[in-house]
């Protein structure tokens, strides 16, 4: 385990810690990281897995509301349940039925949640938009101390060379999970599905979650965890930054298009994952 920095295309670095071969944030809490597959587990617990920049934030408060039941706007963050993020004695002391969300590879966590076939909530985005998303992230945070420039940072963050890893390799290795564990019960949601209709999807994670919520409690939910409303009551106002799906447009060339592009096919040809890059 150690802090390292990591350069980009020009030079500029970026901080992240280095465990196990994996590279992750320089979050403060060390041990949260090395110590995360000692979790204890519940049998009741629900997990919100996704790479980062995939609609976590959204999902997680959609989740807490539909298993509290209630409607109640308050500026808590997903981070009260970041696995690697908060000292493992905060998350054990949060009540049940926990939810839970990591950015973690699935067989990093504790084991239990296999064999206790916790609920995931598995949420996908297009990576022409996480890339964009995570530069602008990466950039507004102290943690990263980062102030390179997009053409340095993209090639580089699509090979996976910062923190969490390649975006490719998380979404492969969790459909490889899936095929492993057909039992384990895992709602799988796209991001840009859930921009098109939410209700139709929030209505999905209410009979998986089997919360039971009626129709009018959806509605308002979905209003109560509208990226406007969290942008404006949150208080980690640099995680709300668009929300958009597309907004990959205003920033790739033609040229870093076009190598993605190429990247993709080589990368997902064996792969039956199917994104949306734009909403017609």
């Amino acid at each position: 385990m150690s802090r390292v920095t990591v350069e980009d295309a020009g030079g500029d670095t970026i901080w992240q810690i280095e465990h196990d071969g994996n590279s992750y944030p320089n979050f403060p809490h060390i041990d949260s990281i090395t110590n995360i597959h000692n979790l204890p587990i519940r049998d009741d617990d629900i997990f919100i897995c996704a790479y980062p920049k995939s609609g976590t934030h959204w999902i997680w408060e959609v989740a807490r509301l539909l298993v509290t039941g209630q409607t109640i706007q308050d500026s808590v963050e997903k981070g009260v349940g970041m696995l690697e993020y908060m000292p493992q004695e905060e998350v054990t002391s949060l009540p049940s039925p926990r939810v839970l969300n990591t950015h973690f590879k699935l067989k990093l966590l504790p084991v239990d949640i296999l064999k206790k076939r916790c609920k995931i909530l598995y949420l996908i985005r297009n990576p022409k938009d996480v890339v964009v998303s995570y530069y602008n992230y990466m950039r507004g945070l102290p943690h990263y101390k980062y102030t390179g420039r997009w053409e340095n940072y993209m090639q580089y963050f699509m090979l996976g060379k910062f923190s969490y890893g390649s975006w490719f390799d998380y979404v492969l290795e969790f459909e490889d999970m899936k095929r492993t564990y057909p039992d384990l019960p895992v709602l799988t949601l796209h991001y840009e599905d859930l921009k098109e209709d939410p209700l139709r999807e929030i209505r999905k994670v209410n009979e998986f979650l089997e919360t039971g919520r009626s129709a009018e409690f959806l509605l308002e939910a979905i209003e109560l965890a509208s990226f406007d409303n969290m942008k404006q009551k949150k208080s980690q106002r640099v995680t709300y930054r668009k929300g958009e799906v597309g907004d990959w447009k205003n920033w790739f060339t033609v040229a870093q298009n076009e190598w993605f592009d190429q990247l993709y096919r080589d990368k997902m040809a064996d792969s039956d994952i199917k994104v949306r890059f734009t909403l017609t």
